[in-house]
């Protein structure tokens, strides 16, 4: 048991360390983390989600178990973290949709992905795939309906306005190579097609990329951010590293799930929060502060919450 939490969490935590590390020591600088994220992001993610796409099996893919499972949990998440900012926190629209997007956006790309690939092999990018469907076509839409909606009169608001700005939303995410390029290895996997030994090496080689690169990128990202808990920030981490992950249990539970795809589920779930949600605060020019510390906290306890979720699912 031992050696598989130090098998999955400690190559996580010593890129995150060096990435930190680089921008302490002026090796590298809190902006210099942009260009490894676009690196991340526009190539080797989609690249990798590729490839595991591709060596999945159609059963697999074509289950909507774990579709549901996720969007269960990360909407789930989302709803109930926007209803307490309205409601508990008294918080005007635009910030309440800020802090649900804090709260049920987990970091897939940068945290998530490298440990289910180190827990499940090729076949860990499944719930990775799955989830980061999941937000690109609803959540991070409603996300930007809901911001830019909040800037708007009661009578200024239209259904024709919704649907045009929920359309152009969507279309946005799907031009993503994040999103069509997993879609395209969907697409092979179902066809029975067996891509070339040279395109898979040409492919890997760049897949490969995608783990370490993203963490240190979450490491540099992290240099320089401020500590600080208030109630916000609290029950932000309750919601994120505590509830998503039991909401995906009970999402396993209420679909049918069980063994590794399960398993999959529910780590993801466990996975802080991602940094573009203090990238959507910043240029929404609200709830910065906090969604910043979100993150930072988020993703220390992540490291220690990842590491008791696989001890008891080892088991």
């Amino acid at each position: 048991m031992i050696e598989t939490i130090l098998n999955g969490l400690l190559p996580v935590a010593f890129v995150i360390g060096l990435g930190w590390l680089s921008g302490r020591l002026g090796m590298l600088h809190h902006d210099d983390a942009g260009v490894l994220a676009v690196l991340v992001v526009k190539f080797a993610l989609p690249l990798a989600l590729f490839e595991g796409a591709t060596r999945t099996s159609p059963e697999k893919l074509g289950s909507p178990g774990l579709g549901l499972c996720l969007t269960f949990g990360l909407m789930g998440t989302f709803v109930l973290a926007l209803a307490a900012g309205r409601y508990v926190f008294r918080h005007d629209l635009k910030t309440s949709t800020m802090q649900a997007l804090v709260c049920g956006f987990p970091d897939m790309a940068y945290f998530g992905a490298p440990i289910l690939a180190a827990m499940f092999g090729p076949e860990g990018f499944l719930a990775v795939l799955v989830g980061n469907l999941v937000t690109s076509i609803f959540m991070l839409p409603l996300t930007i309906v809901l911001t830019q909606l909040s800037g708007n009169t009661a009578e200024s608001t239209s259904l024709s306005m919704i649907l045009q700005i929920l359309l152009r939303s969507v279309f946005g995410a799907v031009r993503n190579p994040i999103v069509w390029l997993p879609l395209m290895g969907v697409a092979i996997s179902f066809a029975h097609l067996t891509l070339p030994v040279p395109v898979q090496n040409a492919v890997g080689l760049m897949s490969k990329a995608a783990g370490g690169t993203s963490l240190f990128a979450l490491g540099l990202m992290l240099y320089g951010e401020k500590f600080r808990i208030n109630p916000n920030v609290l029950f932000n981490l309750g919601m994120k590293n505590l509830l998503q992950p039991a909401l995906m249990a009970a999402g396993c539970f209420l679909f049918g799930l069980s063994g590794s795809i399960a398993h999959q589920a529910i780590i993801t779930g466990a996975v802080p929060t991602a940094t573009a949600a203090a990238m959507f605060a910043l240029r929404n020019k609200t709830y910065t502060a906090d969604a910043t510390a979100t993150i930072l906290i988020s993703t220390i306890l992540g490291i220690a919450t990842e590491g008791g979720l696989i001890a008891l699912l080892s088991r």
